[in-house]
């Protein structure tokens, strides 16, 4: 199962091509926009601290703002009745859904898509790193389910986080139903960037998340196939962007659009094992503990 939030979507451009000779994924930073051959694409986002992030993170910790003797960030999300409910953090995925205009089948070259503004753009352990790219073709109609929250609830999951505070709103923990993701291809071999490719130099081994160099870069996914997968007119597809092994401080985010105006799809995550709302963790007890299991399951 993925989450797809109704009002999140990824910068990201599609290009054509014709057939390609060997199956691979290469991964490279571009200087400036993709301008030639797009077959689909929306380039807004925002510009804020977000680090909504493609993350397989080793390290674990709690989402919780309570007390507990083991590392906790945030805060957990809640119930109807406005109880903070902790759970693992997990891993993520994250996408998009698009949908072919073009008058007759095409193939793919490229996925380009834009990093994170936040203050996490590019976390030090994803530097040439194994990254995949999933391929989906999407069917049935996306129903918006606003995860019972409303003017007089505010929202159960989302951020800003600070809920005694600053009301969250309603809007925040919206996702979308009834859409059914069939799995057509995987394109694995691609290697993230390097801290060279950015622009820092060999002595530049500790390279901050935050650094600007690291933010709003546009990073293209360029693959082939001996027998390229066709994209039919009128039809909905997605992508999704996967980091192929779990490692320290793994994981990097992505430009989004909260309030997206892209009439052909939709953001889209995938996170932990599907469950949704994540199962409920003891913050008092360690991630390994029996009483955890479910809730560690969920985190992967």
């Amino acid at each position: 199962m993925m989450n797809k939030w109704a009002s999140r979507f990824a910068v990201f451009f599609l290009l054509g091509c014709h057939r390609l000779p060997t199956p691979t994924l290469q991964v490279t930073l571009l200087t400036d926009t993709p301008t030639e051959n797009i077959i689909a694409g929306y380039d807004g986002f925002d510009q804020g601290r977000g680090n909504t992030s493609i993350a397989y993170d080793q390290s674990e910790s709690y989402k919780w703002s309570g007390d507990s003797p083991f590392d906790h960030e945030s805060w957990g999300y809640f119930d109807e009745h406005g109880r903070e409910i902790a759970y693992i953090k997990r891993d993520r995925d994250l996408g998009q859904t698009f949908r072919i205009t073009a008058d007759a089948p095409v193939s793919l070259q490229a996925i380009t898509v834009r990093t994170g503004f936040g203050d996490n753009a590019v976390r030090p352990g994803m530097f040439g790193e194994k990254v995949s790219l999933q391929i989906y073709k999407v069917t049935g109609t996306p129903i918006l389910n606003d995860n019972g929250s409303n003017d007089s609830t505010e929202a159960f999951h989302g951020y800003p986080h600070n809920r005694p505070g600053d009301a969250i709103d309603p809007h925040r923990d919206d996702y979308y139903t009834g859409e059914n993701f069939l799995p057509l291809a995987l394109y694995r071999g691609g290697i993230f960037p390097s801290r060279a490719d950015f622009g820092f130099t060999a002595d530049d081994h500790n390279v901050s998340s935050d650094d600007p160099r690291l933010k709003g870069r546009y990073l293209q996914f360029r693959f082939s196939a001996t027998a390229p997968l066709l994209f039919y007119p009128q039809t909905q597809y997605a992508f999704l962007i996967l980091i192929d092994k779990i490692g320290p401080h793994r994981g990097f985010a992505l430009a989004n659009h909260y309030y997206g105006v892209y009439p052909d799809g939709h953001g889209i995550r995938r996170d932990g094992n599907g469950r949704f709302p994540p199962a409920p963790a003891d913050p008092q007890k360690s991630f390994t503990d029996p009483a955890n299991a479910l809730a560690r399951a969920s985190a992967h």
